[in-house]
């Protein structure tokens, strides 16, 4: 999820953990506690970008990382505070449910989290809510900060962390069931459509948890198709993109290709533009491909050669500016 969920989590975990023997000062080192795990990405400088997309949610999001993190801070902080009411025990517990959140949280979305590393890879990607959702961080930002004004320790201030922490809570379950629910359309969908595919994908759009995106490969590519819980009907109109995956030929020796392909778990599209050769990570969806197929994947990168002729990668820029893309999107949210 985005930083600023991550920050509110973390207040009102602090809030409820430690508020009433320290007051808001609980909030603040709860939002620390929920934001060190993110502290991987001061690792960028030092690395290439198809590196750092793999170092981001690996390691530090590990539940051995929760676990030792977890007792070093603990210790550390009741070393450092010790003059306050807090014990060690209380310390370690806070960091523990910081950290935990963190990477439980995270691992609803699609990018993936490594809770089993570095003794293995593999990476957990549930799919049912997008890494930023104003459904899910504003209601509960509201509560927080209502939360923060009150007076320390009066019920008011337990109250709305409460709510806060039960209506984050209730929306992702509700997230869980939604792709259950748009699961079931999918599936008719595809067998309506008479496409056969070797497995499928459905994950939401941005922002949102009511317009998703699904796509199935087959031997040649991915059908991809969008529907919203809105939609007069549970029609999906699928179209057919190529992997064109023998356009990587001169690549496929170069280290950051094999760090991409490991990173996107083998679901991309590879497309040329002139001479320019991109590799589109598939699971985050196009920018706007709710309105057509020719639309930017959001996770695309350039392949170029520098002077040694060896491979340099390159995010590319988006086509469409962020006010049309957001406009077209909630026209198409509103259903068809």
């Amino acid at each position: 999820m985005d930083s600023l969920t991550h920050i509110v989590l973390g207040a009102a975990i602090g809030e409820a953990v430690l508020g009433k023997k320290i007051g808001r000062k609980a909030m603040l080192f709860g939002a620390l506690a929920d934001t060190i795990p993110d502290f991987d990405v001061f690792a960028s400088p030092c690395v290439t970008n198809a590196q750092q997309l793999l170092i981001h949610r690996g390691v530090t999001h590990s539940f051995l990382f929760v676990a030792v993190m977890s007792f070093m801070l603990g210790w550390l902080f009741s070393v450092w505070f010790k003059k306050s009411e807090v014990s060690s025990r209380e310390w370690t517990w806070l960091f523990f449910l910081g950290l935990f959140t963190h990477i439980f949280l995270d691992s609803f979305t699609t990018y993936g989290t490594g809770w089993f590393e570095p003794f293995s890879s593999y990476r957990v990607a549930w799919n049912t809510i997008f890494v930023a959702d104003p459904f899910y961080t504003l209601p509960f930002l509201f509560c927080v900060l209502v939360a923060l004004i009150a007076k320390n320790g009066s019920p008011k201030r337990l109250r709305w962390n409460k709510i806060g922490l039960w209506i984050s809570t209730m929306y992702l379950v509700f997230t869980v069931f939604n792709k259950w629910y748009i699961d079931g359309i999918v599936e008719k969908a595809y067998l309506n459509n008479n496409i056969t595919y070797t497995n499928y994908v459905t994950t939401p759009t941005p922002l949102n948890n009511f317009l998703w995106m699904s796509y199935a490969a087959d031997k040649s590519g991915y059908w991809f198709g969008y529907y919203s819980v809105f939609d007069k009907t549970k029609d999906i109109d699928f179209f057919h993109v190529n992997k064109n995956d023998s356009l990587l030929a001169p690549f496929n020796n170069n280290e950051s290709i094999k760090l991409l392909k490991r990173f996107s778990k083998g679901q991309y599209i590879i497309t040329k533009h002139d001479s320019l050769i991109f590799f589109n990570d598939i699971r985050f969806g196009q920018l706007g491909g709710w309105d057509g197929p020719d639309s930017s994947f959001v996770f695309s990168f350039k392949l170029n050669k520098d002077s040694d002729n060896s491979a340099v990668l390159s995010r590319t820029k988006f086509k469409v500016s962020f006010s049309e893309a957001f406009a077209s999107l909630i026209t198409r949210i509103k259903g068809k």
